[in-house]
This record gives structure tokens, sequence and C-alpha cells, in this order.
């Protein structure tokens, strides 16, 4: 890019008018840019450019794009709206305006989206970079409480803040086909619904089993903890290692799911093993044709002048285990090395990213967010300071992100994709 402005600015030394170029051969130029920054920065010089910018945008795509880390909301309560994104590629952070976020949580994707949950319990995707924003039906009519039992949370306003910062654990966009997209929302730990676009209400795939089991009762090896698409497939992970799936063209009403219980229960025992051992989180990745499944194992920091550790991070990753799926044998793998990818974990859809264009990015490593949402229930156990990359052959952590504004009690830091 800094050769394009350098040649603009010898231009104007010489007069020449670069607004009034042929509209087909700024379009020729953008399509020749090689970054996502340079794409952005070409369409702001001027109106013309912009508007042949606007025109191949979709056709334009640089090969591959690396995530952003959109940080957490500004503590400064005259800054709430403006909000920070780090760039993974080049370790440069920006400064957005984003005043549709202030107070809302998010969870990023692999396609430009990030799914946001605001104050009102509305749901919608939004596009960081355009600004575009598609709007699905509220999450409220998920909750098994009544109306009239709102009350219970002691007011609306705490009723709020539960759903956000418990009831919906995750929401996953997964791109069906190229127009189409479908969202999953994780709930209530043992919940699993999806919409599509245009859908009057969400679509119960997996319920609680009942009010009772709700809070007080959870039985941790019926959570579902992840989900992800293979052609027509989509995928869900349970605690215990066992994967259910449905097919999406299969689908053609409303109303519960009967979901096939694909693969046995028992492979790998070490999902049950860890479960009560420790802090441990899972996550399904798609990688090509193939599934994945990540074990992140943390430990509690309990004392508080341990090492550098400030007196409130009371958690931290300690590593990793990646498990492939053999669909041959119905079992999981341990594997060491995944490829020119690595990936991406957390607070956001998991994702597998190459990393050829990427001089900060390294192959067969996991980038991971914090998401331990249940940690974030007071200004002393804020989430969002676990941020990282894990070397899975060395079995090495480094912080790729040194900044601020990671710390958050209701949205902490997600990555996303960036896309038009």
């Amino acid at each position: 890019m800094e050769g394009v402005l350098s040649n603009i600015q010898t231009s104007a030394a010489m007069a020449v008018d670069w607004s009034s170029l042929p509209v087909d051969l700024v379009c020729t130029i953008a399509l020749n840019l090689k970054t996502f920054e340079d794409f952005i920065y070409f369409s702001a010089v001027c109106r013309s450019w912009n508007h042949a910018s606007s025109l191949i945008k979709h056709q334009w795509r640089a090969t591959p794009v690396v995530p952003w880390l959109l940080l957490a909301q500004n503590t400064n309560e005259d800054q709430k709206s403006i909000r920070d994104i780090f760039n993974l590629k080049n370790n440069k952070c920006y400064k957005f305006n984003f005043p549709e976020m202030v107070e809302a949580r998010c969870w990023g994707s692999v396609d430009g989206w990030v799914a946001m949950v605001d104050h009102h319990l509305d749901v919608q995707l939004f596009n960081p970079i355009t600004k575009a924003r598609i709007r699905f039906p509220s999450v409220i009519p998920l909750c098994l409480y009544e109306d009239n039992e709102i009350h219970y949370f002691y007011g609306y306003e705490v009723y709020v803040g539960w759903m956000l910062s418990f009831f919906l654990q995750k929401f996953i966009v997964l791109k069906i086909s190229p127009d189409e997209f479908l969202i999953v929302l994780l709930y209530d730990w043992q919940g699993l619904a999806f919409v599509r676009y245009g859908d009057p209400s969400w679509t119960n795939v997996v319920t609680p089993n009942s009010v009772g089991d709700r809070i007080d009762n959870i039985d941790a090896t019926k959570a579902i903890v992840d989900v992800a698409s293979v052609n027509d497939d989509v995928f869900a992970l349970y605690n215990t290692g066992t994967i259910v799936y449905w097919n999406v063209k299969e689908f053609g009403g409303c109303g519960l799911l009967k979901l096939v219980n694909y693969f046995p229960p028992s492979q790998p025992l070490i999902f049950f093993d860890k479960l009560m051992l420790g802090m441990y989180r899972k996550y399904l990745v798609k990688s090509g044709n193939q599934l994945l499944v990540v074990l992140q194992s943390k430990e509690e920091v309990l004392n508080a002048e341990q090492d550098d550790y400030d007196y409130d991070f009371f958690y931290r990753t300690t590593g990793f285990q990646v498990y492939k799926l053999n669909f041959t044998d119905r079992k999981w793998e341990e594997i060491q090395d995944f490829g020119d990818v690595a990936l991406i974990v957390g607070n956001n859809s998991s994702m597998c990213v190459p990393i050829a264009s990427s001089k900060s990015m390294h192959r067969s490593c996991i980038y991971f967010t914090d998401d331990e949402y249940n940690m974030s229930g007071s200004l002393e156990e804020k989430s969002g300071h676990d941020i990282g990359a894990y070397d899975i052959k060395c079995r090495q952590i480094w912080k790729f992100y040194e900044g601020g504004n990671t710390r958050s009690l209701r949205c902490p830091p997600t990555c996303f994709i960036p896309q038009f």
C-alpha cells in the first residue's frame, strides 16, 4: 500500500486528477491489491475510487485473510462505542466506532460476521467492516421461565444480565451455501437451537430435560460444547466425546429434530476422565473435510503472590491436545501436526485458517481467546485475560496480544475474519 500511496502523491505533484480515471481501470487496480487493509485504504481515497471498490468488493478476496481480534468494550464511560481491533497479521490496532455493540455480547465468525445479542436480547449478525446488519428472532422464547417468573431474578436488568452472561453460551455462524447462513446457539448447558434468515423463530434441536435440570442439577455429560459443519451435515460435540449430527437439506419444517447418535460415546475416555479434574474446554473444528477436537486444559492460580500474576488472574491455559476423527473406525486419534494452518478457538466460531500470508501466525499452532463466561460475575473476576497461542510440537505458550481492553464483564475479546 505504501507504493500505491507514494504513486498517488507523485501524481498529485504533477497535477493529475486520479479521481477522473475510468471506472474499469480503477476496478482493475483494486482487484490487484493483496491485503484487506490496502483495499480499505484504496476505497477511502476519493468518492470515485470508493464507488469502483464497491462494484468489485465481492469479487475481490485477499488469500488468505487472517483473523482480527475485536477487543473488549472500553471501560471509559465516554468511550464505550470506541472499540479497538487488533490485526494478527501485522500486529497493529485500529479504532472503530461501534455504537451498535455497546453493552452487547458478541461472538466472532469465519465469514466476516459478528453474532451479537444486545441489551434487549435481540439477535443480529453485524459486519464490523461494512456495518451491515441482519436481524434474527429474539432468544427470549428459549428461556423456560415464564414472563411472570422474571421476578425470580430480582428485576428485568438482572434477568438480562443472567441471560447474556450465563444462559447464552455460544453463537456459531455456519455458512451452508454461498448465500445462506445458519446460526446455531448453545444455551443453558444442554440446549441447542438454530435459525436461518427469514425464520420466524428459533428451532430447538436439543433442550434441557426439565426446569429442575437447568442450573442446580446440570448433568455435565449431557452438555453440548461446540458445533461445526462439513458439507450439508451439522455436527454437535458433547462433553463425553460423542458426536451427533443432522443434515441441513433433509430438514424441511419446524419443530424438534431427532439426532442420530453417530459416534460411540466411549471414544475417547480422556474426555470424561478429565472432565472434573480441572478447568477444561473442548472445541469442534472443521479442517478441510476433517473434524478435529481441541481439548484445552487450564489451571487455577490460587496464590496472590505466585509468579508475576495479578491478584485477580485466577486461571490460565496450560496446554492443548488435538484429536482427528477417523470416520472409518469411528474413533478419535491424537495428532501432533495439523498442517500449514492455525486453529482459532475461544469466544468465537472455531476456525481453521491458512497461515501462508501471515508472518506472525505459525503452523500447527492454536490461538485462543478467553471464553470463561462463568468467571465474569464480579469486578474482581472479569474474563478476558487468558489470551495466547500454543505450539503443539514445542508445547509452549506465548502472548500474541499484549495490549489493554481485554477484561470484560460481558463480552471478552473475540476473533473474526474480516470480509465484505
